[in-house]
């Protein structure tokens, strides 16, 4: 099932304004959900204050965010399975109504125990909808589109976030309780919006049709190697890893150097804005290229922005170094994602997204740990490796090679 229209020649390349008027209806369902999403998207920002709100200790609060990490991570690849074996639509509704349930059961948790399980669980499920909602990209878009189509994703990720940031500003003097009540309240509402707009799944589950023998199997579909894939998650979670480093190190680099913490949000201000404005213009060219050559220099340039940004002592040679990052980061990301799929079997790409965004979670979460460690042994050695990180990563994915056409290579099915 694809988004292009037909009377477009198969080999043609759309233009990108072509792409996103002409999205499908789950494309459009799914891109005004998210956004509506993001907008009270508070859980991850404010988790800390709330739970010090509620009287737990320096070491319970790390305890906390340590299963929080762990649920993560677990929802991103069960998310996965579950789009494979019930559907796109119903793993998409089931995760985004049970998270809402679950962050509404946080705000109003009586006691510490119910709070516990109320954390749990909203980690647990706020990301579970993610490897979906990529598979749901992934079906409805031709794979000349898939590009584009993930950009326009995550513009309305972008954009709802930016806005996010100020409806929390307007929120917070009424409690951080009241955060998360809307945060469950976006997410009810975005499911109940998937529920009515999606129609109903005309694919059926991967267990079903692997059962009746309806579509390629994996040993028919599957002629490259395990490796590829294996190359391209480790480099992925080494470069989520270096990347994180802007939430942690960063700011506390920022702030060594006699800057403060208004000049940090700034600096993320203008990441915000340049990926808002250039990350979908971009995939007009990056669309066109094999996946390896803009997820290599994106992870490049990610890698050497980090570097730059923590060495610099001045604000402007930090500023160039976020312009950097951020380039690479434009480069990168709408392609990661379409680059897995094409290293994966028809039947488990659902699952093959759950994997990529659990590697993700896993960097997001040991990223800033790790390098704050080693910024207070030597923030020098942490800017060097970040950028030596960033190239043997790339290095990696341009020596590894399948043994057929990408978008065939998919073996890994048969190994998990």
């Amino acid at each position: 099932m694809t988004g292009r229209r037909e009377s477009a020649p198969p080999d043609a390349y759309r233009s990108i304004t072509r792409i996103v008027l002409d999205a499908p209806r789950p494309v459009r369902v799914l891109v005004l959900g998210v956004l509506l999403n993001r907008l009270g998207s508070f859980f991850v920002t404010f988790l800390v204050l709330f739970v010090r709100d509620e009287g737990l200790s320096h070491r319970e609060i790390a305890a906390v965010l340590l299963l929080a990490g762990v649920a993560t991570v677990l929802g991103s690849v069960v998310g996965g399975w579950a789009a494979d074996r019930f559907s796109r639509k119903r793993s998409l509704v089931f995760s985004t109504l049970s998270a809402g349930a679950s962050l509404l059961l946080v705000s109003l948790a009586p006691d510490r125990a119910t709070l516990l399980i109320g954390v749990f669980a909203a980690a647990l499920l706020t990301q579970a909808y993610i490897p979906a909602a990529s598979a749901l990209l992934i079906d409805h878009s031709h794979e000349r589109d898939r590009v584009p189509t993930f950009a326009l994703f995550r513009l309305a990720l972008n954009v709802g976030a930016a806005l996010g940031a100020v409806a929390a500003m307007l929120l917070v003097p009424h409690g951080l309780a009241v955060l998360f009540a809307v945060d469950g309240a976006t997410f009810l509402l975005f499911s109940a919006l998937l529920m009515v707009g999606l129609p109903a799944d005309s694919r059926e589950p991967a267990a079903a049709r692997a059962a009746t023998g309806s579509g390629a199997t994996t040993q028919a579909v599957a002629r490259g190697t395990t490796l590829p894939i294996l190359v391209l998650l480790a480099a992925v979670l080494a470069i989520t890893m270096v990347y994180a480093q802007y939430t942690s190190t960063l700011p506390l680099h920022v702030l060594d150097v006699g800057q403060t913490a208004s000049m940090y949000a700034a600096l993320l201000t203008v990441n915000g804005a340049l990926v808002i404005v250039g990350e979908l213009p971009l995939t007009a060219i990056t669309r066109s290229m094999p996946w390896r050559v803009p997820i290599a220099a994106g992870i490049v340039l990610m890698g050497a922005g980090i570097a730059v940004s923590g060495v610099s002592p001045s604000i402007e040679l930090m500023l160039l170094g976020v312009v950097v990052w951020t380039f690479g980061e434009m480069l990168y990301s709408p392609v990661v994602n379409t680059a897995v799929a094409a290293l994966s079997s028809p039947e488990r790409v659902g699952r093959y997204q759950g994997y990529l965004a659990g590697v993700q979670a896993i960097g997001f979460s040991t990223g800033p740990a790790l390098g704050t460690l080693l910024y207070a042994e030597s923030s020098n050695a942490l800017w060097i490796a970040c950028g030596a990180v960033g190239a043997l990563a790339a290095t990696s994915l341009l020596l590894v090679r399948e043994r057929s056409r990408e978008p065939a290579a998919g073996t890994l099915a048969n190994a998990i």
